[in-house]
Order: C-alpha cells, then structure tokens, then sequence
C-alpha cells in the first residue's frame, strides 16, 4: 500500500466511536471525514501507535473544533516522524510517540511557519518505506 491510501485498521468498535467525541461536535461528515484523515495519517506514520486511543480521538475532534485545517495536521505529523527518524547518527533511539498529544506543538508550528511547497510531499516519499514496513508487520498490507 502507498501514502496515498492504506486500507483501514480499525476495528468494528473503532469504526463505530469515529464520530463520537465525547464532549465534541465532530460527528457531521465533515467531521468524520477530519478524523478518519487524521486517524489514517497518523497510524501510517513509523513511530506511532497501531491503534488510537479515546484521548486521542478527542483531540482530534478539538482540532476539527478549532478550525485547524488538515493539511496543517499533515504537514505536522510528517514533519514530527521525519524529524524522529532521520535524526543523527549515532543518537540514541527515541521511545515510541505514545499519544496525538506528541505533535501538538508541531501543529503550532505548521500554522506559524507553513513548509515551503513541495515540502510535504517530499517528506511523504521519504518515509514511505518505514510507514509501509510498519503497515506491512501490522498484516495492514500484504508482502510482495
């Protein structure tokens, strides 16, 4: 599977609670489309979780609230996971990124300083193969 789409890991349960964050108004399809975008988006990325978790969906329906245009909240998870993992040599491994909580002040800094153009796409292509071993060790995509 690419960056372009990777087919969906939730669950049952977790398909059903997209919508439902508790104290949040994202439940139009406006909202739902935000957060599975932003629940795809980060699940890809190497480093992070396999599966969200309740803490995590409420911050993403308070970023739907908030106005925060997805392609901010891209740009900030990519930027987060390349810099983790192209970090420099010889530095110790980073633990795990825990929570969306992680990138918040990432997204912060998205909206004050904006990638140039292209940026973005270039940090999707670069980490491609580590999002794609992740996908592939979690059975979200097949070997080839």
């Amino acid at each position: 599977m690419s960056a372009e789409g990777r087919a969906s890991s939730w669950d049952s349960d977790e398909k059903a609670t997209i919508g439902r964050c508790e104290g949040h108004r994202a439940t139009s399809q406006a909202g739902r489309i935000y957060l599975e975008a932003v629940v795809d988006r980060y699940l890809w990325l190497p480093g992070t979780p396999s599966r969200v978790s309740g803490i995590d969906r409420r911050l993403m329906g308070t970023l739907y609230e908030r106005g925060v245009p997805l392609v901010v909240v891209h740009a900030a998870l990519l930027l987060g996971a390349a810099r983790r993992l192209f970090r420099a040599e010889g530095a110790p491994p980073l633990p795990r990124i825990r929570t969306l909580h992680y990138f918040l002040p990432l997204i912060e800094e998205v909206l004050e300083h904006p990638p140039a153009s292209g940026y973005v796409e270039y940090l999707e292509r670069k980490l491609l193969p580590w999002a794609d071993a992740k996908a592939e060790k979690a059975g979200w995509l097949k070997s080839k």
